[in-house]
């Protein structure tokens, strides 16, 4: 049964009032690193299911082409990949949700999730490099979904009362040291955070989250306003156009 209802204001409690902003830098290492130190561990779905998934996939490989024992295989291939997407779905909801209803205001960056997962392979007149490591690298992130947490997030602060806010992709958050404000350069390889200027250490993500956190503050208007579709209506048609703007479809 499907309903539709007018949407109602939420206001935010006293108790997400109380908790302010919280900055959460996304990754791969860790899935998620808090501003207030806190660091949620990367359950590797996709890894912890590897040897299954191997299992079945080379058991469909053996199998002839439009045979039942085929059908069977392809079938448990399927059901192997939806158990990993199953538990991944339930990680991400059960930390949206603890974000949307602990603090006012939810601070991410904006990640581009594409750019990030392109292949390394290159042309033949310029191959790349690292391929394999590129490969495993895009597999993780996407194992991470950092896309789909932020989709959820956008939809559980309206329900719960918080905002969203989404820091500029170009901010140095990593780099940039959440004491004094200086800045050093970071290899990935490099997990914690050491100043040369004021000698402050701490774990790399957690310091680019307290950054995230900091930048949201001093930021205003950074609020998510873009619908699922990535779409801004910046020109709206005239009465009795046919033509339709972006919207947002549920059901």
């Amino acid at each position: 049964i499907l309903t539709k209802q007018p949407h109602t204001e939420v206001t935010s409690t006293h108790r997400q009032r109380q908790a302010g902003t919280v900055g959460v830098d996304l990754g791969v290492y860790t899935l998620a690193a808090m501003s207030t130190g806190e660091t949620i561990d990367n359950p590797r779905h996709l890894d912890a299911a590897r040897t299954r998934l191997t299992k079945a996939q080379r058991a469909l490989s053996r199998t002839q082409k439009g045979s039942k024992r085929r059908r069977r295989a392809a079938r448990l291939v399927g059901r192997r990949h939806h158990e990993v997407a199953e538990r991944r779905t339930t990680t991400l909801h059960t930390l949206t949700k603890t974000l949307a209803t602990q603090w006012s205001t939810i601070a991410i960056e904006d990640l581009n999730v594409a750019g990030m997962t392109r292949s390394a392979r290159g042309t033949l007149e310029q191959p790349g490099r690292n391929v394999r490591a590129k490969s495993g690298l895009n597999r993780a992130i996407l194992d991470a979904a950092p896309g789909e947490l932020r989709r959820q997030l956008e939809y559980k602060t309206n329900w719960y009362g918080s905002s969203l806010k989404v820091i500029d992709r170009f901010f140095p958050s990593s780099q940039t040291c959440s004491a004094c404000g200086a800045k050093a350069k970071l290899t990935l390889a490099e997990r914690v955070y050491r100043c040369a200027a004021c000698g402050f250490t701490a774990d790399r993500d957690v310091n680019a989250a307290i950054n995230i956190a900091a930048q949201a503050a001093v930021t205003p208007g950074m609020e998510e306003t873009l619908n699922a579709r990535r779409a801004v209506d910046d020109h709206p048609q005239p009465a009795g156009s046919r033509s339709s703007s972006a919207m947002k479809w549920e059901g």
